[in-house]
């Protein structure tokens, strides 16, 4: 029977018997960055944000907002802690995003009915044409990051970016 360390050295080993170090994993002197997957999804991340911040400015809320009007509108009612799993944000720095949003009129914080520890999140009417006004204002971005690609080689990004996701996601 195999302990835990003894597990994680093999899966590793399996990984690695496909991966050429030299390319993907930063170690040593043959390492190339711009080889590095993570090298280019940090600069993505870092122009995609400029980009978002840029437009977001002009109609005054940002990214944090942004995020939360897109998951409110998806998924409706949501408490703070499922927000926060979908925004990205710690409960505690998220609960003051939520609190300004309230002020503006966009959201909506109310006891949740079946748990009052619960406190659920729903966009208002004025959330919702702000969250129209940003798709409109931040279309061209997608656009733009997604011209030369087809609707498989998207397809296959997701899934490659969604699997890399839950091998970080384990614990």
């Amino acid at each position: 029977m195999c302990n835990q360390a003894e597990t994680q050295a093999e899966n590793q080993a399996d990984i690695m018997a496909d991966i050429d170090p030299r390319r993907f994993i930063p170690e040593g002197k043959d390492f190339h960055y711009d080889e590095f997957p993570f090298y280019w999804l940090v600069r993505l991340h870092a122009l995609y944000t400029l980009e978002l911040e840029r437009v977001l400015k002009r109609l005054k809320t940002g990214i944090p907002q942004r995020r939360v009007l897109i998951v409110l509108r998806q998924h409706g009612v949501v408490s703070i802690s499922t927000l926060a799993m979908h925004v990205v944000i710690k409960p505690s720095t998220l609960t003051r995003i939520l609190q300004r949003m309230r002020e503006a009129g966009l959201i909506e914080m109310r006891t949740n009915a079946e748990d009052a520890r619960v406190t659920d999140v729903l966009i208002t009417a004025e959330g919702e044409a702000l969250a129209v006004r940003i798709e409109e204002a931040t279309h061209r971005i997608f656009v733009r990051g997604y011209r030369g690609l087809d609707a498989g080689e998207l397809e296959h990004l997701m899934k490659t970016l969604r699997h890399m996701f839950e091998n970080l996601s384990e614990h």
